[in-house]
């Protein structure tokens, strides 16, 4: 299913009906390797795809279940391998996203069949009995486990009016309970890691530095997030890097003056005007009303009604003086 999808939605209600194969007792569990983390196990009939624990003791397998014109469906399943043998065995609407540790305890995120906005995190222990299933109103968007099995999260996508979007939840495995949950200013992560000593969740984004929140959502990172993304000309960070001031982001004027450069340097116009008006306001701030009205001047090229035509007036009467 594609990335839109996840996040807006649109799968009907599915009758389900499991129905799950399965091999002798005992029997030994082959497995077929197509790439990508996708298998076949033959014993069972099963193609999905799979995560492995880093010490190649377990193997997790999951796969969707169909779903059929007329609006009946059949169970997705997921399977956990230990040394060979198959020890789990479960259905699960739309599993997706799972990991496994090494001593066996694993994760999915049910995407669902309902057609609103929702999906379920689930963690298991290695026998398959359940540690936690937290429902969400908003999709979800990916999940991490720390490597010890002691440590959870999932992050949504965007659900508009709903008390779960774009939240990052964070649950104590051994406990089995949330531990906290919030928006992560920084936005979605494309992995997790769990730094030593089980405080923090580090957020990993593609391209860009690691960043480090702690358990109960504290941005510990928040100035290297700013000092990364205004170096790259971000524009939404730049403006609010202006807003926040220096003593918050540890960042210069001159530093955003360089992070407006960049920002003017990208060659996707539609937030030009925009991020001349920033160069204006970062200018004007510097103390060079100048620089600033030729900035303001350009941004009223680019967009007349960017916002700025009575702070130009102003500054071009005041340098005319």
């Amino acid at each position: 299913m594609s990335w839109l999808s996840r996040l807006i939605g649109s799968t009907p209600q599915a009758d389900i009906k499991p129905e799950l194969p399965r091999p002798a007792k005992q029997a030994r569990i082959e497995l077929d390797d197509y790439g990508s983390r996708i298998v076949h196990i033959r014993a069972i009939d099963m193609m999905g795809q799979s995560a492995k624990s880093p010490n190649g003791r377990f193997v997790l397998v999951w796969q969707g279940g169909n779903l059929s014109d007329d609006g009946k469906g059949r169970a997705g399943r997921y399977v956990l391998i230990e040394d060979g043998m198959l020890v789990v065995d479960g259905a699960m609407e739309r599993p997706q996203d799972g990991l496994v540790t090494d001593r066996g305890v694993f994760v999915l995120n049910d995407w669902s069949w309902r057609g609103d906005l929702c999906g379920t995190f689930h963690a298991f222990r290695p026998d398959g009995s359940e540690i936690i299933a937290r429902d969400f109103t908003a999709n979800l968007y990916n999940n991490g486990l720390s490597p010890d099995g002691r440590l959870a999260v999932c992050q949504t996508c965007n659900a508009p009016g709903s008390p779960d979007s774009s939240i990052l939840a964070v649950f104590d495995l051994v406990e089995g309970r949330e531990i906290a949950e919030w928006s992560a200013e920084s936005g979605w992560a494309e992995g997790y890691e769990f730094p030593v000593g089980g405080q923090r969740i580090r957020m990993l984004r593609r391209d860009r530095a690691a960043i480090d929140y702690s358990l109960q959502g504290e941005f510990i990172d928040r100035r290297k997030w700013y000092s990364d993304e205004v170096a790259r000309g971000t524009f939404h960070v730049l403006k609010k890097a202006l807003e926040a001031g220096e003593e918050v982001t540890g960042l210069s004027l001159r530093d955003l003056r360089r992070g407006a450069i960049a920002a003017l340097a990208d060659s996707d116009d539609r937030f030009r005007a925009d991020v001349l008006r920033l160069a204006g306001e970062i200018e004007e701030q510097a103390g060079d009303d100048r620089a600033a009205l030729a900035h303001y001047e350009a941004a009223l090229v680019a967009n007349p009604k960017v916002g700025v035509a009575k702070r130009a007036a102003a500054l071009r009467g005041a340098l005319a003086r």
